[in-house]
């Protein structure tokens, strides 16, 4: 392995490689293609908050199913986080908010514009206050395609909770579906 590729593979940073190495960002980017190093970043270090949340869920997902291949590994902002067993599945967090100021009642909102289309699963964990997982939903194709947004009321009222799954049962459903054919990269 190269001086590059090693000094990528540390950082997860074009801008911090790059610098370590004396050459310009691009320059490092153009090499590492060549090679064939996915440049994919590190959401967990250099990523915005909602970038670090969704990081975060992604991990703990890989950690819940960990015979789960991680697509953001093998390209940046793959069109679904994980192929499990041939089925795509993208994971999504939010934390508790309020949507309308109105209001006080807060929701989990999750946007799924980008994958409805894509995947067959959304698993979304509802993160509380304490920054624990409040829930975990795993919401199947058929009930969210087409769909831009869900909000999960906070108050357990919504029609979304009826998809919730406990956490170490995540791995067993999967392995429990009919066999798939591996999914291709979108």
């Amino acid at each position: 392995m190269n001086n590059e590729i090693e000094s990528y593979r540390k950082h997860r940073n074009l801008k911090i490689s790059a610098a370590e190495l004396g050459i310009s960002w691009q320059t490092l980017y153009v090499r590492l293609k060549r090679q064939g190093e996915p440049v994919t970043g590190d959401k967990l270090r250099y990523g915005s908050d909602r970038d670090r949340l969704g990081a975060v869920a992604e991990s703990e997902f890989k950690r819940i199913v960990p015979f789960a291949i991680d697509n953001n590994l093998l390209k940046f902002q793959h069109g679904y986080d994980f192929d499990v067993l041939g089925y795509k599945v993208d994971v999504k967090s939010s934390h508790k908010r309020c949507l309308n100021k109105k209001y006080a009642a807060k929701s989990w909102s999750f946007s799924f514009k980008k994958q409805s289309l894509v995947c067959d699963f959304m698993c979304c964990f509802c993160i509380d206050d304490d920054k624990s997982t409040k829930h975990v939903l795993l919401v199947p194709s058929e009930f969210f395609k087409g769909l831009q947004s869900v909000s999960v009321s906070c108050d357990g009222d919504s029609k979304w909770l009826d998809y919730e799954i406990i956490e170490s049962e995540l791995a067993e459903f999967f392995s429990s579906l009919p066999s798939q054919s591996p999914c291709k990269a979108a």
